[in-house]
């Protein structure tokens, strides 16, 4: 019987394994047997995350991009390029909800797979490699990450390595070189794991016993061996990686909670900011903090997930019937006064009686893994992540780009403003005497200039500067006429000024500033006025001549005075 139990725990965990959260990016995977390629294969639907609650988790330390803080962040299974890693970590506000300083994220790059070898023919079920090789290269890599992100002249630096599922163990194995290397300070160092493999007594390797060649389990772990090093370590209740129950104590409740497991472990680990902390406890060496998390019971939680009702009534009464997994918790049911060992725990009994060995590859209980990965002289090659739509100015975001472009177009339409002595725009008029070919502002809303208008060709750019100096020099605010060509061909364009503002313009006072009526009114009358402008052509708006909308005011209230002959024979032929 135990030994159909062990043969039904090694297979089930296998293919639950081949479901990981790798599977989450959406796209193809070639399944490979050996030098046989199988055509590429759709992976498991991935179910678009949710909104949820963005903050960091309050056991989480506080990073600063300011101290020059650094994750290195491991992916998962076929998480290739880290996208499922950061939804489940940077995006819920684990690093930091602030983007201002959130730390800079390094994301390694490794072979990401799973597989295993009968003999020498290799099986790769996800990804190009085996389950233990997957793990020694993404150890490597990660040391070499994280020494390249370390500065020594940056004492209050803080160095995260961060893993889940597979790359659980190996954030743990980084950390654990990381001490037995001695290039970075233990106390400088903190480790951040999801759903690891290796979580006391509960984890996938403490329950599955090691056979299988290259993908060898490796129990429980010794807290001790990582030194000083912070360790923060959480697992949901139910997930079938950290969470799986005890096959030998409690075998219906180990597998009816295998397929809700593997769902909760690949798609809703992200969302652990609305999950209440069920167990919190310290390892006893005082470094090691493991956190447990209930969501629900597993299969409520995932069949609400996808689209089914089920009232949170329904986890109560199922939790009752078939309790769900504690993880971290061994199980209390003894046989022979001695608490049932899972079947890695009965290998570990039954090959140290017989003076054997039982098969490992981590470098803390492998003494070849850990001479390669002492000798290994890998080169940081991890790349940094991309930014999200909420990072500012200061990551670079999409939010930034779009802020700056808009700062770019602001600062172009100002020094096209500065640029012009006219207060409006002027559209191209084909006969000044004609309404019809004028653009018309908005009645009630200011008009910007436009960086297309230019002044007029009637009027040279010398002949303006003249004007606009015989205007600063004249006493009295008064408006001088300007002389020249444009008296004569601005006679119309004043004529029809006149009419705009006698109809319009009623109450305005004549300012006789230089092309600021809009913005000097600061009512109502300023949209008359820049219509009339508008109405009075493109020399109107770069001459003196053209001054038709400082003298809209003498002629609506019908004043005998004028400033210059020119300004009187337009008034006479009104």
């Amino acid at each position: 019987m135990r030994r159909i139990l062990l043969s039904l725990t090694v297979f089930v965990v296998a293919l639950g394994l081949f479901f990981q959260p790798g599977f989450m990016s959406g796209t193809a995977h070639a399944l490979q047997i050996g030098p046989i390629k199988f055509p590429d294969i759709d992976p498991p639907v991935t179910v678009s995350p949710r909104p949820t609650i963005v903050e960091r988790p309050q056991w989480m330390p506080e990073l600063s991009a300011a101290r020059g803080d650094t994750v290195v962040l491991i992916p998962g299974t076929t998480d290739y390029d880290g996208e499922d890693q950061l939804n489940r970590t940077r995006d819920i506000g684990m690093f930091g909800k602030e983007t201002t300083d959130r730390p800079a994220i390094k994301v390694v790059d490794y072979p990401a797979a799973f597989g295993f070898t009968i003999g020498d023919f290799p099986i790769y079920l996800a990804g190009d490699g085996t389950f233990n090789d997957s793990v020694e290269i993404g150890t490597a890599k990660g040391v070499a990450a994280a020494e390249a992100a370390y500065d020594p002249n940056k004492p209050g630096q803080k160095i995260v390595i961060n893993g889940y599922s597979q790359s659980a163990p190996i954030a743990m194995n980084v950390a654990y070189m990381l001490k037995q290397r001695g290039t970075i300070p233990e106390d400088q160092i903190v480790v951040v794991t999801g759903a690891d493999s290796r979580f006391p007594n509960t984890g996938v390797e403490n329950v599955v016993p090691s056979f299988i060649p290259g993908m060898y389990t490796n129990g429980d772990r010794n807290p001790a061996d990582t030194g000083d090093i912070r360790v923060e370590s959480y697992c949901v209740r139910g997930d079938a990686t950290c969470g799986v129950g005890n096959p030998f104590a409690d075998p219906f409740s180990t597998f009816f909670y295998l397929v809700p497991g593997f769902y909760v472990h690949a798609f809703l680990t992200y969302r652990i900011n609305e999950y209440d902390i069920e167990k919190q406890w310290m390892s006893d060496t005082g470094n090691t903090q493991y956190t447990v998390y209930n969501g629900g019971n597993p299969w409520g939680m995932m069949l609400r997930d996808i689209g089914i009702p089920i009232p949170t009534e329904f986890d109560d009464i199922l939790d009752e019937l078939v309790p769900v997994p504690m993880p971290g918790e061994k199980t209390t049911k003894t046989i022979g006064g001695r608490p049932i060992p899972t079947p890695r725990e009965l290998q570990d009994i039954i090959f140290d009686r017989l003076g054997w060995t039982v098969p490992t590859f981590d470098p803390d209980v492998n003494q070849d893994t850990l001479d390669r990965l002492l000798d290994d002289t890998s080169e940081d090659d991890s790349t940094t992540a991309p930014p999200t739509d909420e990072d500012d100015s200061t990551t670079g975001g999409k939010k930034a780009a779009a802020v700056a472009t808009s700062a770019a177009e602001t600062t172009a339409a100002e020094t096209t403003a500065a640029g012009t002595t006219a207060t409006e725009p002027t559209a191209t008029v084909t006969s000044p005497a004609s309404d019809s070919t004028l653009a018309e502002p908005t009645t009630g809303e200011p008009v910007a200039p436009a960086a297309t208008e230019s002044a007029p060709t009637e009027q040279p750019a010398t002949e303006q500067q003249e004007t606009e100096q015989q205007e600063t020099a004249a006493p009295g605010g008064e408006v001088p006429t300007a002389t020249g060509p444009s008296n004569t061909d601005d006679s119309d364009s004043d004529t029809t000024d006149s009419k705009g503002s006698e109809s319009k313009d009623t109450g305005s006072k004549g300012t006789g500033s230089k092309g600021s009526d809009s913005s000097s009114s600061g009512s109502k009358d300023s949209t008359a006025s820049d219509s009339s402008d508008r109405g009075s052509g493109a020399s109107d708006s770069s001459s003196g001549s053209g001054d038709s909308g400082r003298r809209s005011s003498s002629d609506s209230s019908r004043s005998a005075d004028t400033t210059s002959g020119s300004s009187s024979d337009s008034e006479q032929s009104d």
